[in-house]
């Protein structure tokens, strides 16, 4: 099972889309925050392939209907736990958030609002930041993530955006 990690798009539809339309193979799909309307556009455009995009609401997005918190259970035992991350910013962040993954029994924590890349455990629990797929912080390329679920184990990696993705126009 394949899995695609988003984050932080701040109204660029045009990057979320070549994302989703990019990965036919993943499962699903976990948008971090920072982009409810996007998330929103791509459903109603592509309504057959809404029921894998999955999102939480960022400090950006302003939906009551969008949550702030989503677990997601994974093959062979795992789970995952998506939040945006702007409420556990503050002391130590990592072990806010891994705090709240061990409170929800999860061994995966996605998170986005840093709008950098980060790939760390912390206490047992997988961090992972997918980075901003159109604004990051963190001197690298626009990013998204990638989780890889085997029976023999999780692989994380992070993906570069090409510029061209900006602006191409996708029909």
């Amino acid at each position: 099972m394949q899995i695609l990690v988003l984050s932080d798009t701040h109204g660029n539809y045009r990057v979320l889309r070549a994302l989703l339309r990019s990965h036919p193979d993943a499962a699903l799909v976990i948008h971090c925050g920072d982009g409810e309307n996007e998330v929103a556009q791509y459903k109603r455009e592509f309504p057959e392939d809404a029921g894998r995009l999955l999102s939480v609401r960022g400090n950006c997005d302003f939906s009551s209907s969008v949550p702030e918190l989503l677990a997601q259970p994974l093959p062979y035992g795992h789970k995952l736990l998506a939040v945006h991350g702007h409420r556990h910013m503050y002391g130590n962040a990592s072990d806010n958030l891994a705090a709240l993954g061990k409170e929800n029994d999860a061994d995966i924590v996605l998170f986005g609002h840093l709008h950098a890349r980060i790939d760390r455990v912390v206490y047992g629990v997988h961090l992972f930041n997918p980075g901003s797929a159109a604004m990051p912080r963190d001197g690298l390329p626009p990013s998204f993530g990638l989780i890889d679920v085997f029976e023999s184990g999780l692989l994380f990696s992070h993906g570069e955006i090409q510029p061209t993705v900006y602006h191409t126009q996708h029909r």
